[in-house]
């Protein structure tokens, strides 16, 4: 595989993408057609519509300084610009997170988020929002030079006093030659916080996003990048050098911030033993000298590590963006980049369109297979009325009357299924208020609030995490609480359903998924687990003061609050849709009824009467199989497999 391999699959990608999202705007105009999309339901497409158009495939690259990484992300992605595009040369290399993508709306630009911001309470995310906190920098993408010359920014570093360095939460005087300057009480720290560079490179614009992020330093005094933004990405590639193997600081950044239970499984870390040029050096070793050396340290890497050794890829990111610079196809071949590439075009984009089609299904496959059963009903009560029609005899006043008595002892049961459903709409609407309430930001943010001040209010480190504590207990028994009410609303869905498929024969009911809040509360967990791991990291422990656990703790809770949030609207959003169907059904039954009745009251005597209602409805009828088929194609799309690489 090569760079075209990856860009053609990444446009493959978003071809299936861009179908998802004109199925979804066709199920859309198909729903207001007929009159039948409900609030529920517009949220729930509204919420698949942004999931789909604001998809990125977010490829992080983990590692401690001097690892070459940064020259990777140069030779994966950025060698067709023949420079090496980010700072990557030994002193000059990235000093803050950057975060790579293609922003179509706001064009060109890279923006920086001066280090100072870390001593004010906003998150990243939150600074994010606010574009005007950020030093920014228009870009021209058509002047690679330029972009060069801008992008040395992000090796910007400028000395600070020690005072400073502490209150950043960059600087513990207890550990020696950290952040040395070699001048007194001068400490040499990043110029910036976090970086954003936005232009329509191929890749970029296919929906590609690099996060790239430098070293212990920024992994431990960063917790978002740990707790929000590494979960987030597709891929995780972690880089060592074969010059130095696995070493205390590799092993500390792979146990305690990269290896989580979120990143494990589905082939979403990977290994690149970079410098491998360095072991070619050697003459006086034969080339399959070289290639054992290699494999014995891809041996050691997967035992160090748990690893699979198809998940390490022996490489030279130097010597592979010279190859691809000069076009030397046998020096590209022998730098191993290919191996990252393969993995990137055949197992992480393949991954992520399988998380993203299971995303879809559970949105959008419930309500769509809802409007192909409310259709294949409405039809078939359509045709049987048709066939009583046909039947009709106007001048025999017997059948009409018997047909009349039938349809209102019809509409008897039609009324009592609407006073039992009302009634049970009113319990389940009660059981949705006190689910509501336990999620709701009325009850976590004071939680939230209560947990800052104490911190705020605490200035020592044991203070805090008796802060935290209490915060954390709070926030599990309002989960704990919410477990219980959704169970509850969730048996009493049942209830509902079961009783009107026993006393008015509801068949086939296209019953609403299952609805728990177990997966938020194993998500909680992962948070708070995630949280005193990293807390109790060698780097995080060395850097203990108020401002680092503050920091931490900050991030935990903004992250616990977010999955509230989540959990609430997907909640709200269950509840809209959960009786919808059978609302639906008895929608339908009294659209039966009543046309049975409006016929027979016209027809009665008259035989040009009723031709004519016998046509109108075998109009209707063309126009219901159109519309089925239609949202029959719409299914089909939804729910189709993959297509295979």
């Amino acid at each position: 595989m090569s760079t075209i391999q990856l860009q053609e699959k990444l446009h493959g990608y978003g071809q299936w993408r861009d179908e998802l999202i004109r199925a979804t705007e066709r199920y859309t105009h198909w729903m207001d057609s007929l009159d039948i999309a409900s609030e529920g339901s517009q949220e729930a497409i509204r919420r698949v519509m942004d999931t789909l158009v604001n998809e990125r495939l977010m490829v992080a690259f983990v590692a401690e300084f001097s690892r070459g990484k940064t020259e990777l992300i140069n030779a994966l992605f950025f060698a067709d610009t023949g420079l090496r595009l980010l700072p990557s040369l030994p002193g000059r290399t990235t000093m803050c997170p950057t975060e790579i993508f293609h922003d179509p709306s706001q064009g060109s630009y890279i923006r920086l988020l001066p280090i100072e911001s870390r001593l004010s309470d906003m998150t990243l995310n939150e600074y994010k929002q606010n574009p005007y906190k950020w030093l920014h920098i228009d870009l021209d993408h058509n002047f690679p030079l330029q972009m060069q010359e801008a992008f040395q920014e992000l090796a910007a570093v400028k000395k600070v006093s020690q005072a400073d360095a502490v209150k950043l939460g960059l600087f513990n005087p207890d550990v020696p030659m950290q952040g040395s300057t070699g001048l007194l009480d001068a400490v040499e720290i990043p110029c910036w916080r976090h970086a954003l560079i936005s232009f329509p490179h191929t890749l970029l614009k296919e929906g590609l996003a690099i996060l790239d992020t430098p070293g212990l330093n920024a992994l431990g005094t960063e917790p978002e990048l740990t707790l929000r933004m590494l979960p987030s990405a597709q891929a995780i590639i972690f880089l060592l050098a074969a010059d130095t193997g696995v070493t205390n600081s590799d092993l500390e950044i792979w146990n305690h911030y990269v290896r989580g239970p979120s990143l494990t499984g589905k082939n979403r870390l990977a290994v690149a033993m970079n410098k491998i040029d360095t072991l070619w050096d050697d003459d006086l070793q034969g080339e399959e000298v070289v290639d054992r050396s290699i494999r014995s340290q891809v041996k050691a890497i997967s035992n160090a590590l748990g690893v699979d050794e198809s998940l390490i890829f022996p490489v030279s990111a130097k010597k592979g963006l010279m190859a691809k610079v000069r076009r030397d196809d046998i020096l590209l071949a022998k730098s191993g980049l290919r191996g990252i590439e393969d993995y990137l075009t055949n197992t992480v984009i393949c991954n992520r369109q399988h998380i993203l089609r299971e995303v879809v299904v559970a949105s959008m496959g419930q309500l769509v297979n809802e409007s192909v059963n409310h259709l294949v009903i409405e039809i078939g009560e359509a045709n049987r009325h048709l066939q009583e029609m046909r039947q009709i005899d106007t001048s025999n006043h017997d059948m009409t009357r018997r047909l009349m008595e039938e349809t209102k002892k019809d509409q008897m049961d039609y009324l009592a299924s609407v006073e039992i459903f009302q009634s049970c709409h009113r319990a389940f609407v009660q059981q949705l208020v006190h689910l509501g309430k336990v999620l709701s930001a009325a009850n976590i943010d004071p939680i939230v609030r209560n947990a800052r001040r104490q911190m705020l209010s605490s200035l020592t480190t044991p203070g805090m995490k008796k802060a935290m504590k209490g915060v954390l207990q709070s926030l599990r028994s309002a989960m704990d609480q919410s477990m219980v009410r959704a169970d509850e609303a969730e048996n009493l869905i049942q209830v509902i359903y079961g009783r009107f498929e026993d006393e008015y024969k509801f068949a086939d009911l296209n019953k609403p998924q299952v609805f728990s809040l177990e997966d938020y509360q194993i998500e909680l967990e992962r948070i708070f687990e995630e949280g005193e791991e990293f807390r109790q990291s060698t780097y995080t422990t060395l850097m203990e003061q108020s401002t680092a656990v503050h920091r931490l703790y900050s991030t935990v809770i903004a992250e616990a609050r977010d999955l509230f949030a989540k959990a609430h609207q997907n909640t709200n959003e269950w509840g809209s849709n959960a009786l919808t169907p059978l609302a639906h059904r008895i929608k339908d039954r009294k659209l039966m009824i009543d046309n049975r009745l409006g016929v027979l009251r016209k027809v009665t005597g008259s035989n040009e009467t009723l031709e004519a209602e016998i046509a109108e409805l075998e109009k209707r009828l063309v126009m219901l199989n159109k519309k089925l088929y239609e949202i029959q194609e719409i299914l089909q799309i939804v729910t189709a497999a993959v297509p295979s690489a």
